[in-house]
């Protein structure tokens, strides 16, 4: 069939298109008309593209906010319109009323876009004038804050508030209605920022501006800052009840009566806390100052006996309680007849103990009077103990729970195996650390662990062993005896 616009190809099984024939010229797809129509498709939608990139994009048009817009769209228009002619120029057309068409289609474009650019320009405007308004009231009202101490300028803040509201009124053109609604949650806002300032401060202020302004506060402001300043005043008038009566210093006794005669409950419960942390902190500064008396008075003790050991008993604080003079006396008596001292392993073992169950409450315990019952290098370490970080004592804490296991497993019951095992572990870790020049970490000192408790074992059988060779031969010996 001639007139088939497809014809079987031979060489494959698809098909091709046949060769039009020249009769056939006036129904072209590439025919002038069409070629026009396709060129003013392609230009409206290189506008569409245009408007996509540059008005669309990241940091286009429509990503400016707020102030940085103003005379923004003017810069973006002239662009476009400029971007317009030049590819109107571009194109050759076959019929003149293609280019009409090609300028019709370019107003109505560019006038859809200036009309939405320009709405969106304005909105922006708006909102950044609605937030420089803002800003300008929440300024007022901080700055009543920082100087809440000067009532001259918590005035004028106030009178500049309103000021902006009123510019506001002007340009929004409220009716004396919303005015007046919004002047009351200004003050509403104003004043229960600065008494809430004065109660965060815990300033007696906040009640006498309470008192004088809580007209101004809403229900909800006014409820929570009724209760938080009620809460202020009980807590003063606790606090300096708690503390005159404190510096009388009666018994508890006479306290007891004076705290019965309070008759507000609320402050009575706070009176009782203000005297609990009073004679706490009182307690606290005591210990302080025993400590570091006690701890001056051992190194007056140690110094004199390296040079007038024969005096070093006048050295003693005799002020101190009668056992921390009785402890100090042994250890002098010690020193002068041995020269050093030996530790007692049951006190190191239960001292070690302490300091595991309460690391924060044994960073502050004076342990000086230890130094009666600790040798010289396990004083030492106890004094390094407490003056590690706690991410060290983690560390710590981690290989103690793992020798308590082993200690526990290998069945030691015996203070002294403990003590000395770990001693050896203790030894074993600095002589690494001594040889590496650098800390273990937590694979090492599992290695450490192991090969002393391998240690440790084989020293206690062998220890075992000539324990009960020394029975046998004992036993032996008395049969022999015997005999004879």
């Amino acid at each position: 069939m001639q007139d088939n616009l497809f014809n079987n190809n031979k060489s494959g099984n698809s098909y091709s298109v046949r060769k039009i024939p020249v009769s056939a010229a006036a129904d072209r797809i590439n025919s002038s008309e069409n070629t026009d129509k396709i060129k003013i498709l392609e230009f409206s939608s290189l506008i569409d593209s245009w408007e996509k990139e540059i008005l669309f994009s990241e940091k286009g048009f429509y990503s400016l906010k707020g102030k940085e817009i103003e005379n923004k769209s003017k810069e973006y228009l002239d662009e476009l319109n400029n971007f317009i002619n030049s590819n109107i120029s571009k194109i050759n057309f076959a019929d003149s009323a293609s280019l009409e068409t090609i300028y019709q289609i370019k107003n109505s474009k560019y006038e859809t876009i200036k009309k939405q650019m320009a709405l969106y320009e304005q909105n922006e405007i708006y909102n950044w004038e609605l937030q420089v308004y803002e800003n300008a009231i929440n300024s007022a009202i901080e700055r009543a804050v920082l100087y809440k101490s000067d009532p001259q300028v918590i005035t004028s803040a106030f009178s500049n508030g309103l000021s902006i509201i009123k510019l506001m009124a002007e340009k929004e053109k409220w009716d004396n209605k919303l005015l007046n609604r919004k002047k009351d949650e200004y003050k509403s806002n104003f004043y229960y920022s600065l008494i809430d300032a004065f109660v965060r401060e815990k300033d007696i202020k906040a009640s006498l501006y309470f008192d004088k302004y809580k007209e101004f506060l809403k229900l909800d402001n006014k409820e929570k800052l009724e209760t938080a300043v009620e809460e202020l005043k009980n807590n003063i008038i606790a606090y300096n009840w708690a503390k005159e009566v404190f510096s009388y210093k009666l018994s508890n006794e006479e306290l007891e009566k004076k705290i019965n005669a309070i008759k507000n409950e609320k402050i009575e419960k706070i009176v009782r806390l203000y005297l609990s942390n009073l004679k706490n902190q009182e307690k606290r500064i005591k210990d302080r100052e025993e400590k570091d008396n006690n701890i001056k008075n051992w190194n007056e003790i140690k110094e004199i006996l390296q040079t007038q050991p024969d005096r070093a008993f006048l050295y003693i604080d005799y002020t101190a309680d009668f056992e921390n003079i009785r402890i100090k006396k042994d250890y002098v008596k010690q020193i002068l007849k041995s020269g050093s001292i030996t530790t007692d392993k049951k006190k190191f073992v239960d001292l070690l103990q302490e300091y595991f169950e309460d690391f924060e409450k044994f960073k502050e315990k004076d342990i000086s009077d230890y130094i009666q019952c600790l040798s010289e290098e396990d004083y030492d370490l106890f004094l390094q103990y407490q003056k590690i970080k706690t991410s060290e004592f983690e560390s710590l804490f981690f290989d103690y729970e793992y020798i308590k296991k082993i200690i526990k497993d290998a069945g030691i019951k015996k203070t002294e195996d403990i003590y000395n095992f770990i001693k050896l572990l203790i030894n074993s870790f600095k002589e690494y650390e001594l040889i590496n020049n650098k800390k273990t970490d937590l694979e090492q000192r599992s290695k450490i662990i192991k090969t002393v408790e391998e240690r440790f074992k084989n020293t206690d059988k062998k220890k075992i062993d000539d324990e009960q060779n020394n029975k046998k031969q004992s036993s032996g010996n008395i049969n022999e005896n015997k005999k004879q």
